[in-house]
């Protein structure tokens, strides 16, 4: 047995909308059912643009306590390997998202970081195609 790829996230929010939004918006990912949940008003999947599910967003039961926004246990950010810098860039400009660019120690590896509504930090990587690890 190996581990080939993480499967999916989950995010359980009082920001449901808002987080769909965000993610449907900001990055083109696209909205299906949560097929194994029973309420699918507060449970969706976002899927890749070939299908691949990449975030599973739930909203709040009734009664239940929320954590403060940007908690996150011990995780600490949600990292995707990205294309299109400039495009990216120009979406996120676009849809007022603020971001900060790190030009890493990795020669031709760029990251962006960024929040989304829950103040989870997400960090966009591009280059990592063409990426030469330093000597």
């Amino acid at each position: 047995m190996a581990i080939e790829r993480i499967g999916h996230i989950n995010i359980r929010t009082p920001e449901f909308a808002a987080t769909m939004a965000f993610f449907e918006t900001v990055f083109d990912l696209v909205r299906g059912p949560a097929a194994t949940m029973g309420d699918q008003t507060g449970n969706a999947w976002l899927h890749s643009a070939d299908g691949h599910p990449i975030i599973h967003v739930n909203a709040m039961l009734p009664g239940e306590v929320d954590r403060p926004a940007g908690a996150a246990g011990r995780l600490d950010h949600i990292a995707f390997d990205c294309s299109d810098q400039a495009g990216m860039a120009e979406r996120l400009d676009r849809a007022g998202v603020t971001y900060d660019v790190r030009q890493t120690r990795v020669p031709g590896l760029v990251q962006f970081n960024l929040r989304d509504p829950n103040g989870i930090r997400i960090e966009l990587t591009f280059g990592h195609e063409n990426a030469r690890r330093p000597d």
